[in-house]
């Protein structure tokens, strides 16, 4: 039987969880094809096999996300413990929920991770209209939270976050990330850094 690692190739490369493999350095060894699928459903079809191989997962996490991947893979590398946390990674027109697993490999060091669908469902929320001068900063920055991808308000108004499906589907030109208080308190209970 072929095994991917600790795990056999068949099943992975048939699961339709996108799954793919660190090594110690959290560079990207394998991904399967629910990888792709993934990258072509969101506009992204330079992400697709083999760009991402010999690439740093942290190349793929923007804004405050990196930080703390890399602070829970290494953790998880070093403690080989899995490690696993829920997440959102919605569309413009869908809420997606997201549950993340990083299990330590046995026969390399390495991660083996599975990120699994969970929650898929049309959007709830109420769409504001992309009013751009609404979301700009004083330095001309719309900030988006990296997490729900709400945009947060500009300087007159900016613990506001709106739902916007317009940034979503496609970013404002100067377009940063940040984390919204709501998600930091949701995904981030044990980020004490």
């Amino acid at each position: 039987m072929s095994r991917l690692f600790d795990y056999p190739k068949a099943a992975v490369e048939a699961d339709t969880s996108v799954i793919f493999c660190l090594d110690s350095e959290l560079k990207i060894t394998y991904c399967n094809p629910a990888w792709d699928q993934f990258a072509l459903a969101n506009s992204a079809p330079g992400l697709c096999r083999p760009a991402p191989i010999g690439r740093t997962v942290l190349d793929f996490i923007d804004g405050a996300d990196q930080h703390y991947f890399e602070k829970h893979y290494r953790r998880a590398l070093q403690q080989t413990e899995p490690w696993e946390r829920d997440y959102e990674c919605s569309s413009n027109d869908l809420h997606r929920k997201f549950r993340l697993r990083a299990i330590p490999m046995e026969t390399v060091r390495g991660l083996f991770v599975i990120n699994s669908l969970v929650i898929e469902q049309p959007h709830q929320l109420d769409s504001c209209t992309p009013l751009e001068e609404l979301y700009r900063t004083r330095h001309g920055l719309i900030i988006m939270c990296s997490s729900c991808r709400r945009t947060r308000r500009n300087l007159l108004n900016p613990e506001l976050w709106d739902w916007v499906p317009d940034f979503v589907q496609e970013f404002p030109v100067r377009t940063s990330h940040g984390i919204c208080p709501p998600c930091r308190e949701l995904y981030y209970p044990d980020d004490t850094e």
